[in-house]
């Protein structure tokens, strides 16, 4: 295996967990996926201390639902014993990439088109609950809201707060210039943008701002140092899960549509925090 990249692999992402059960639940959930069916899975348990017993119980339930677990990642010293023991192999199964420097002439046709396509709007605009005790997954709602740039006025921003917000801006941008598999994994310090797709299975985490010129259908995790004015935007949004900071949401029950027709009618939309929720927005929706 490549690092960060597993043939045929999945990657469930399941390091928010603070328990096993909880880590059953949601592990379960993401099989019933058509598209887990029969992938080797590839998991990321946090810092959750599981036994033995419990990992077996685990790697049996990926086997029940026809797919293979491959590889753990854990902080765990009690559960690295246990996958020891079982012989399952440990990876972090991720590509730190360093971001090069960003120079603007390098692709103005991209720039361009990006501008063109992702920018301010008043559009519809529809909630992921995130609260980690609900187990009803995300909860999405259609609202009318008008929609403000600046969450939090002006005059009442700190300055720590307005670092946050603007450091996005600061940062490298790495292009990626394909569609990312199941199972590939890209990390960087600055922001990613990927011309192409991110299949279900992949994974992007990027410490400012993820933007995708396709369909986003994986894990996408923006703002991944912790900050919450981080930005996730797509052509469409269908993740299976999707992070900014430290806040989480995952796709709902009512949605199991794995891949989305491609059409010349995408409404991009954009996703960004407010009051502990990730709110998702349509942005140049015509009238």
């Amino acid at each position: 295996m490549d690092k960060g990249y597993i043939e045929n692999g999945f990657i469930v992402d399941l390091s928010h967990a603070k328990k096993t059960s909880e880590i059953i639940y949601e592990l379960s959930r993401v099989l019933e996926m058509p598209e887990s069916k029969g992938k080797c899975i590839c998991l990321k348990l946090g810092g959750v201390n599981i036994s033995q017993n419990e990992l077996t119980s685990i790697k049996t339930l990926v086997e029940l639902m026809e797919s293979e677990l491959s590889f753990i990642s854990t902080s765990s010293a009690q559960t690295l014993d246990a996958a020891t023991a079982l012989d399952i192999k440990i990876s972090e199964f991720t590509t730190e990439i360093e971001a090069p420097v960003f120079n603007s002439e390098n692709s103005p046709e991209i720039e361009s088109a990006l501008d063109n396509i992702f920018g301010e709007g008043d559009n519809d605009s529809h909630v992921a609950n995130t609260k980690a005790e609900e187990q009803d997954g995300i909860k999405i709602a259609q609202q009318e809201e008008e929609y403000h740039q600046d969450e939090v006025l002006n005059s009442e921003v700190d300055e720590e707060t307005e670092k946050l917000q603007k450091e996005p801006e600061t940062l490298p941008t790495l292009y990626i210039r394909r569609t990312l598999r199941s199972g590939q994994s890209i990390s960087s310090d600055g922001n990613i943008t990927v011309i192409g797709d991110v299949n279900p299975g992949a994974e992007i985490i990027a410490k400012g701002d993820v933007t995708v010129w396709g369909v986003l259908s994986g894990i996408a995790h923006a703002g991944s140092d912790g900050n919450n004015f981080a930005r996730i935007r797509a052509l469409k949004l269908n993740p299976v899960q999707i992070r900014i900071g430290e806040i989480f949401a995952r796709r709902p029950d009512t949605v199991n549509i794995p891949y989305i027709q491609k059409t010349s009618e995408f409404t991009p939309e954009e996703a960004y925090t407010s009051n502990g929720n990730i709110i998702i927005k349509k942005i140049h929706n015509e009238n």
